[in-house]
């Protein structure tokens, strides 16, 4: 999801660039000692102290339930706790002295539209009986439909794609509740500019990636989209499409063949275009991509291509969980892809979030069972003591977007785990 800069010397940039979705700096100490950390505030701190999720105590199935929705009500007393005046989540602000790669200042506009959708995605359940998450989801929703349009910051760097694609599944999910009727006019116009923006911002190759290093032209080159990001699109359009969005013509065609092509022999995803053709690179493999290919695997499945079968399905849950000890490890730490696998902190809970709506797609069953109450079991083990997630230090925006998938995670679980409930 980012570039990462830290002081003025840069190393191995084009490496990483090319292998992992993003280029590395680093700042070497004259005296080659290591700077004492600076202070941390909430917006930017160590995910559960020093007791990592794996070390802690399992919880017994018949006590999952109870704890999802312990957890799901701490973060949302979060969410409510840490809204700005604005009516916004996250900040530009960061103690940290290095920060991800920014280029211009119009990413910041990308980053918060992104986390503040999310976390207003979230809202919408829990507002229906909550009259405080009711006002902070009106509130985020006028902050959101009185900014303009996230774009690129420039021709190589485009955060804004994040933006777009939580507009649209915001947006989509306003129009299909009844209890939000006042704001259908207004983001119903929203949604067909962003259905127009994304159709502008796909690839050459039909994919969407947030980097475009050696782009030429006026759109994206492709060269180096990504396959989740591809994904999360595809599932985004399909939503807006559910209710009455426009999609233009060809756009899910293209972003259809741009993720087969990125499908591997083995059941992942290559991490991207430039990445396709390394098929046992460490990140392309299945303990390196599993918190990635859940995404892909739903997206083929809503588009009827790829030969994505409930099996499939099944079989990406079961590489994350067996796998999960390398996603794990990557998450909260500064430097992206620096984990076994060269996994990354960004996209952890957004690779849970895609496997609960992977476990939506699979019939009731006891595997399905099995598999919902692990995920919820991480979920509940991730919390901080405050009542946020994080996985990614981003700005100060890290907690606010980790806390929206984690709650619209446990939302997804709540029916799984008790399905008389969604009934």
């Amino acid at each position: 999801m980012a570039e990462r800069r830290l002081g003025g010397a840069a190393i191995s940039g084009i490496l990483c660039m090319v292998v992992a979705g993003c280029a590395s700096t680093t700042h070497r100490v004259p005296n080659g000692t290591i700077p004492a950390p600076q202070q941390s505030t909430p917006n930017e701190s160590e995910p559960n102290a020093a007791i990592p999720p794996s070390a802690k105590a399992s919880i017994p199935a018949h006590a999952i339930e109870a704890a999802a929705r312990t957890a799901y009500a701490r973060g949302i007393e979060w969410v409510l706790s840490n809204q700005r005046p604005s009516g916004a989540w996250g900040s530009f602000e960061s103690v940290r002295r290095s920060e991800i790669f920014l280029d211009t200042q119009a990413s910041h506009l990308a980053f918060q539209s992104a986390t503040t959708a999310l976390v207003a995605w979230a809202l919408i359940a829990p507002s229906h009986d909550d009259a405080r998450c009711r006002t902070a989801l009106e509130r985020g929703l006028t902050f959101l439909s009185s900014r303009p349009a996230p774009g690129r910051a420039t021709g190589k760097t485009f955060y804004s794609i994040w933006a777009h694609t939580y507009f649209l599944e915001l947006a989509a999910a306003i129009l299909a509740d009844d209890s939000l009727k006042s704001f259908h006019e207004p983001w119903s116009a929203l949604m067909a500019r962003e259905l127009l923006l994304v159709r502008r911002e796909q690839g050459t190759e039909g994919g969407w990636g947030y980097y475009d290093f050696t782009y030429q032209g006026m759109n994206p080159s492709g060269n180096q989209s990504t396959s989740f990001n591809t994904a999360a699109m595809i599932l985004a359009m399909k939503a807006a499409e559910a209710q009455g969005g426009k999609v233009p013509t060809g756009t899910f065609e293209d972003a259809t063949r741009a993720l087969v092509r990125m499908h591997l022999p083995s059941g992942t995803f290559a991490y991207g275009t430039y990445a396709q053709l390394s098929p046992r690179a460490n990140y392309n493999k299945v303990s390196g991509s599993s918190g990635r290919l859940q995404a892909c695997n739903v997206a083929l499945a809503a588009v009827g291509a790829g030969g994505v079968t409930a099996e499939t399905l099944a079989r990406g849950l079961q590489h994350l969980r067996n796998t999960h000890q390398y996603i794990e490890i990557g998450r909260g730490r500064t430097w992206p892809h620096e984990a076994f696998y060269q996994t990354s902190g960004y996209y952890y809970y957004f690779g849970h979030y895609y496997a609960a709506c992977a476990l939506e797609l699979l019939q009731p069953s006891a595997e399905r069972a099995e598999l919902a109450r692990w995920l919820a079991e991480v979920m509940v083990h991730d919390q901080n003591p405050d009542g946020s997630w994080f996985d990614y230090p981003l700005y100060g925006y890290g907690r606010a977007y980790g806390t929206g998938f984690a709650l619209l995670t446990l939302e997804k679980l709540k029916v799984l785990l008790h399905p008389a409930s969604g009934e």
